[in-house]
Protein backbone atom coordinates (compact mmCIF):
# COMPACT_ATOMS: atom_id res chain seq x y z
CA UNK A 1 0.00 0.00 0.00
CA UNK A 2 1.57 3.38 -1.04
CA UNK A 3 2.08 6.72 1.47
CA UNK A 4 -0.84 8.61 -0.35
CA UNK A 5 -3.26 5.08 -0.49
CA UNK A 6 -2.46 5.13 3.26
CA UNK A 7 -3.06 8.76 3.80
CA UNK A 8 -6.32 8.56 1.56
CA UNK A 9 -7.74 5.00 3.56
CA UNK A 10 -6.62 7.33 7.05
CA UNK A 11 -8.79 9.56 6.30
CA UNK A 12 -11.97 7.26 5.11
CA UNK A 13 -11.29 5.57 8.12
CA UNK A 14 -11.24 8.95 10.72
CA UNK A 15 -14.77 9.57 9.24
CA UNK A 16 -16.59 7.76 11.49
CA UNK A 17 -14.30 7.42 14.43
CA UNK A 18 -15.90 8.54 17.40
CA UNK A 19 -12.36 8.81 19.21
CA UNK A 20 -10.50 11.72 18.60
CA UNK A 21 -7.20 10.58 19.53
CA UNK A 22 -7.92 7.62 17.20
CA UNK A 23 -9.04 9.77 14.02
CA UNK A 24 -5.63 11.43 14.26
CA UNK A 25 -3.89 8.58 14.68
CA UNK A 26 -5.82 7.29 11.55
CA UNK A 27 -4.93 10.50 9.54
CA UNK A 28 -1.23 10.36 9.95
CA UNK A 29 -0.97 6.77 9.91
CA UNK A 30 -3.65 4.94 7.83
CA UNK A 31 -4.62 1.57 9.56
CA UNK A 32 -3.70 1.50 13.06
CA UNK A 33 -5.46 -2.11 13.52
CA UNK A 34 -2.23 -4.02 12.00
CA UNK A 35 -4.12 -7.29 10.66
CA UNK A 36 -6.86 -5.16 9.58
CA UNK A 37 -3.78 -2.92 7.71
CA UNK A 38 -2.13 -5.91 5.77
CA UNK A 39 -5.63 -7.29 4.58
CA UNK A 40 -6.32 -4.30 3.38
CA UNK A 41 -2.94 -3.61 1.44
CA UNK A 42 -3.64 -7.46 -0.41
CA UNK A 43 -7.04 -6.58 -1.25
CA UNK A 44 -6.72 -3.33 -2.62
CA UNK A 45 -3.63 -3.99 -5.03
CA UNK A 46 -5.40 -7.45 -6.20
CA UNK A 47 -8.36 -4.89 -7.70
CA UNK A 48 -5.74 -2.56 -8.90
CA UNK A 49 -3.82 -5.01 -10.71
CA UNK A 50 -7.40 -6.37 -12.11
CA UNK A 51 -7.40 -3.67 -14.94
CA UNK A 52 -11.49 -2.25 -14.14
CA UNK A 53 -12.43 0.57 -16.00
CA UNK A 54 -12.66 4.23 -14.41
CA UNK A 55 -16.17 4.18 -14.80
CA UNK A 56 -18.92 1.69 -15.35
CA UNK A 57 -17.93 -0.68 -12.20
CA UNK A 58 -20.90 -2.38 -10.06
CA UNK A 59 -19.04 -3.00 -6.70
CA UNK A 60 -20.42 -5.49 -4.06
CA UNK A 61 -18.98 -5.54 -0.55
CA UNK A 62 -20.35 -8.86 0.96
CA UNK A 63 -19.32 -8.73 4.76
CA UNK A 64 -18.60 -5.27 5.00
CA UNK A 65 -18.34 -4.41 8.49
CA UNK A 66 -16.84 -0.98 8.82
CA UNK A 67 -17.15 -0.49 4.99
CA UNK A 68 -13.02 -0.06 4.54
CA UNK A 69 -12.84 -1.64 0.93
CA UNK A 70 -16.11 -0.20 -0.28
CA UNK A 71 -15.46 3.60 1.24
CA UNK A 72 -12.14 3.22 -0.15
CA UNK A 73 -13.06 2.76 -3.63
CA UNK A 74 -15.87 4.55 -3.52
CA UNK A 75 -13.86 7.68 -2.63
CA UNK A 76 -10.81 6.88 -4.89
CA UNK A 77 -13.67 5.25 -7.97
CA UNK A 78 -16.48 7.87 -7.79
CA UNK A 79 -17.89 6.72 -11.22
CA UNK A 80 -18.02 3.51 -9.86
CA UNK A 81 -21.53 2.20 -8.00
CA UNK A 82 -20.28 0.78 -4.23
CA UNK A 83 -23.16 -1.30 -2.11
CA UNK A 84 -21.67 -3.19 1.23
CA UNK A 85 -23.54 -5.11 3.26
CA UNK A 86 -23.55 -6.34 6.67
CA UNK A 87 -25.66 -8.61 8.89
CA UNK A 88 -24.84 -5.83 12.07
CA UNK A 89 -27.00 -3.25 12.26
CA UNK A 90 -24.58 -1.06 14.32
CA UNK A 91 -21.60 -1.39 11.32
CA UNK A 92 -24.23 -0.55 8.52
CA UNK A 93 -25.08 2.89 10.47
CA UNK A 94 -21.66 3.29 11.13
CA UNK A 95 -20.52 2.65 6.96
CA UNK A 96 -23.72 5.18 6.53
CA UNK A 97 -22.42 7.99 8.11
CA UNK A 98 -18.63 7.70 7.21
CA UNK A 99 -20.17 7.76 3.59
CA UNK A 100 -21.96 10.95 4.41
CA UNK A 101 -18.73 12.59 6.18
CA UNK A 102 -16.96 12.00 3.12
CA UNK A 103 -20.23 12.87 1.11
CA UNK A 104 -19.98 9.84 -1.25
CA UNK A 105 -22.93 9.93 -3.60
CA UNK A 106 -22.14 6.51 -5.26
CA UNK A 107 -21.78 4.45 -2.39
CA UNK A 108 -24.67 2.80 -0.07
CA UNK A 109 -24.60 0.40 2.77
CA UNK A 110 -27.60 -2.11 4.16
CA UNK A 111 -28.06 -4.85 6.21
CA UNK A 112 -27.37 -8.03 3.99
CA UNK A 113 -27.17 -11.59 4.52
CA UNK A 114 -24.90 -13.55 1.87
CA UNK A 115 -27.12 -17.28 2.53
CA UNK A 116 -30.41 -14.53 1.02
CA UNK A 117 -28.59 -12.76 -1.30
CA UNK A 118 -30.97 -13.45 -4.22
CA UNK A 119 -29.30 -10.84 -6.71
CA UNK A 120 -28.49 -12.35 -10.49
CA UNK A 121 -26.04 -10.79 -12.88
CA UNK A 122 -25.78 -7.15 -10.90
CA UNK A 123 -21.80 -6.66 -9.96
CA UNK A 124 -18.51 -6.75 -11.83
CA UNK A 125 -16.68 -6.80 -8.63
CA UNK A 126 -17.77 -8.83 -5.76
CA UNK A 127 -15.14 -8.51 -2.24
CA UNK A 128 -16.06 -11.07 1.02
CA UNK A 129 -12.83 -10.30 3.22
CA UNK A 130 -12.02 -12.58 6.20
CA UNK A 131 -16.10 -13.53 6.54
CA UNK A 132 -16.68 -17.17 5.13
CA UNK A 133 -14.73 -18.27 8.03
CA UNK A 134 -17.65 -17.59 10.06
CA UNK A 135 -20.15 -18.73 7.60
CA UNK A 136 -21.31 -22.73 8.57
CA UNK A 137 -23.06 -23.15 4.88
CA UNK A 138 -19.97 -21.26 3.04
CA UNK A 139 -20.91 -23.37 -0.20
CA UNK A 140 -24.43 -21.56 -0.52
CA UNK A 141 -22.91 -17.92 0.82
CA UNK A 142 -20.27 -18.17 -2.29
CA UNK A 143 -22.98 -19.73 -5.05
CA UNK A 144 -25.30 -17.15 -3.95
CA UNK A 145 -22.18 -14.70 -4.82
CA UNK A 146 -21.04 -16.27 -7.84
CA UNK A 147 -24.69 -15.86 -9.44
CA UNK A 148 -24.64 -11.97 -8.42
CA UNK A 149 -22.05 -11.35 -10.50
CA UNK A 150 -22.37 -10.23 -14.19
CA UNK A 151 -20.82 -12.57 -17.06
CA UNK A 152 -16.53 -11.88 -16.98
CA UNK A 153 -16.72 -10.40 -13.22
CA UNK A 154 -14.36 -11.08 -10.57
CA UNK A 155 -14.84 -12.44 -6.92
CA UNK A 156 -12.06 -11.55 -4.61
CA UNK A 157 -12.19 -13.71 -1.24
CA UNK A 158 -9.52 -13.42 1.62
CA UNK A 159 -9.61 -15.85 4.40
CA UNK A 160 -7.35 -17.70 7.14
CA UNK A 161 -5.30 -20.91 5.93
CA UNK A 162 -5.62 -23.87 7.59
CA UNK A 163 -2.67 -24.61 9.14
CA UNK A 164 -3.03 -21.17 10.20
CA UNK A 165 1.05 -20.72 12.06
CA UNK A 166 2.20 -18.85 14.50
CA UNK A 167 5.08 -17.57 15.34
CA UNK A 168 5.01 -15.95 19.40
CA UNK A 169 4.72 -18.74 22.22
CA UNK A 170 3.66 -15.76 23.90
CA UNK A 171 0.69 -15.47 22.09
CA UNK A 172 0.00 -18.80 22.98
CA UNK A 173 0.71 -18.35 26.26
CA UNK A 174 -2.32 -15.44 26.00
CA UNK A 175 -4.67 -17.18 24.30
CA UNK A 176 -4.36 -19.80 26.97
CA UNK A 177 -5.13 -17.25 29.69
CA UNK A 178 -7.68 -15.73 27.56
CA UNK A 179 -9.72 -19.28 27.48
CA UNK A 180 -7.95 -21.09 25.03
CA UNK A 181 -9.52 -18.93 21.90
CA UNK A 182 -7.27 -18.20 19.73
CA UNK A 183 -6.53 -14.24 18.91
CA UNK A 184 -8.67 -13.06 16.13
CA UNK A 185 -10.77 -16.53 15.59
CA UNK A 186 -13.67 -15.32 17.63
CA UNK A 187 -16.99 -16.60 15.81
CA UNK A 188 -15.38 -19.04 13.43
CA UNK A 189 -16.51 -22.35 12.12
CA UNK A 190 -13.26 -23.72 10.60
CA UNK A 191 -10.36 -23.26 10.95
CA UNK A 192 -9.65 -22.25 7.21
CA UNK A 193 -9.11 -23.53 3.75
CA UNK A 194 -5.92 -24.88 2.24
CA UNK A 195 -5.70 -23.90 -1.46
CA UNK A 196 -7.30 -27.51 -2.80
CA UNK A 197 -10.17 -26.31 -0.39
CA UNK A 198 -10.07 -22.80 -1.45
CA UNK A 199 -10.03 -23.88 -5.05
CA UNK A 200 -13.08 -26.28 -4.66
CA UNK A 201 -14.99 -23.24 -3.35
CA UNK A 202 -15.54 -21.20 -5.81
CA UNK A 203 -15.35 -23.83 -8.75
CA UNK A 204 -18.06 -25.79 -7.28
CA UNK A 205 -20.07 -22.44 -7.44
CA UNK A 206 -19.47 -22.27 -11.13
CA UNK A 207 -16.40 -19.85 -11.62
CA UNK A 208 -13.37 -20.01 -12.96
CA UNK A 209 -9.96 -19.92 -10.42
CA UNK A 210 -7.72 -16.98 -11.59
CA UNK A 211 -5.85 -16.83 -8.77
CA UNK A 212 -5.00 -18.55 -5.44
CA UNK A 213 -2.00 -16.88 -3.28
CA UNK A 214 -0.80 -16.83 0.14
CA UNK A 215 -0.88 -13.82 2.31
CA UNK A 216 0.73 -13.22 5.68
CA UNK A 217 3.77 -14.51 4.98
CA UNK A 218 6.57 -14.44 7.66
CA UNK A 219 6.49 -10.93 8.58
CA UNK A 220 2.96 -10.32 8.15
CA UNK A 221 2.39 -12.95 10.54
CA UNK A 222 4.81 -12.06 12.87
CA UNK A 223 2.99 -8.56 13.13
CA UNK A 224 -0.31 -10.52 13.32
CA UNK A 225 1.00 -12.12 16.39
CA UNK A 226 2.91 -9.23 17.85
CA UNK A 227 -0.31 -6.70 17.42
CA UNK A 228 -2.39 -9.28 19.57
CA UNK A 229 0.52 -9.54 22.41
CA UNK A 230 0.52 -5.53 22.72
CA UNK A 231 -2.66 -4.21 21.09
CA UNK A 232 -6.05 -6.06 20.60
CA UNK A 233 -8.73 -6.19 22.57
CA UNK A 234 -6.94 -5.98 26.04
CA UNK A 235 -4.90 -2.41 24.87
CA UNK A 236 -1.95 -1.68 26.87
CA UNK A 237 -1.42 2.16 25.50
CA UNK A 238 2.05 2.44 26.39
CA UNK A 239 3.38 -1.22 25.06
CA UNK A 240 0.97 -0.40 21.90
CA UNK A 241 2.46 3.05 21.11
CA UNK A 242 6.29 1.45 21.97
CA UNK A 243 5.29 -1.26 19.97
CA UNK A 244 3.83 0.59 16.64
CA UNK A 245 6.90 1.38 15.18
CA UNK A 246 8.10 -2.13 14.50
CA UNK A 247 4.47 -3.04 13.37
CA UNK A 248 4.20 -0.83 10.82
CA UNK A 249 7.58 -1.63 9.68
CA UNK A 250 6.77 -5.66 9.13
CA UNK A 251 3.17 -4.79 7.67
CA UNK A 252 5.11 -2.77 4.98
CA UNK A 253 7.81 -5.55 4.38
CA UNK A 254 4.82 -7.77 3.79
CA UNK A 255 2.94 -5.67 1.19
CA UNK A 256 6.50 -5.86 -0.69
CA UNK A 257 7.65 -9.55 -0.66
CA UNK A 258 5.59 -12.32 -2.05
CA UNK A 259 4.94 -15.26 0.52
CA UNK A 260 5.91 -18.80 -0.80
CA UNK A 261 3.54 -19.81 2.45
CA UNK A 262 1.36 -18.13 5.39
CA UNK A 263 -1.27 -17.63 7.43
CA UNK A 264 -3.70 -16.79 5.30
CA UNK A 265 -4.81 -17.15 1.62
CA UNK A 266 -6.49 -14.43 -1.37
CA UNK A 267 -8.34 -16.08 -3.87
CA UNK A 268 -9.34 -14.45 -7.47
CA UNK A 269 -12.53 -16.19 -9.69
CA UNK A 270 -14.32 -15.02 -12.99
CA UNK A 271 -17.50 -15.68 -13.54
CA UNK A 272 -17.33 -17.46 -17.49
CA UNK A 273 -18.91 -15.32 -19.99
Amino acid sequence: MSASTVRYFGVEKAASEPSRLRRWAYRLLGEIHISGRIRLYHVIREIGALGLPEAGVKFLDAGTARGDVALHFARMRPQWRVRGIDLDPGRVKRCQSAAKALTLTNARFECGNLLTLRESETYDLVTCSDVLEHIEDDHCAVANLARSLNPGGRLLLTFPADPSRRHLRLLHWLERRRGGVPSGVVGHVREGYDQAGAAELVESAGLEVAKVRWTYGFFGTLAHDLFFVFGDSEVNPVAFVLALPALLTLSFIEGRTIAKSGSALLVVARKPV
